[in-house]
């Protein structure tokens, strides 16, 4: 159970996913993210529960953004842009 989520860690997960271009494995975006297995887990959870990840093409082994991922995913960008800059000096990520 998450009591206060990090959101960096909440960033992390859902860049992984937008910018894949399609769905992942379990395994694939747990090292996208650079989340060792109990951190990914939990948030991996969180995030199905908020309903911003669900199973894509009729299995639980592919995952996915929901529309509502994608749109907390290019909210958290931009305001972590906001306020920190671009990454690496380039420009905001869109999905």
């Amino acid at each position: 159970m998450i009591g206060r989520p990090d959101l960096f860690v909440i960033g992390r997960l859902l860049e992984a996913m937008a910018t894949a271009g399609e769905p992942l494995r379990r395994t694939p975006l747990q090292q996208r993210a650079g989340l060792n297995y109990t951190v990914f887990q939990r948030y991996l959870d969180y995030l199905q529960r908020q309903g911003m990840v669900a199973a894509a093409g009729g299995t639980d082994d592919l995952l996915a953004l929901t529309p509502k991922g994608l749109d907390a995913y290019r909210f958290l960008a931009d305001g972590l842009n906001r306020i920190f800059g671009p990454v690496d000096g380039g420009p905001a990520p869109r999905a």
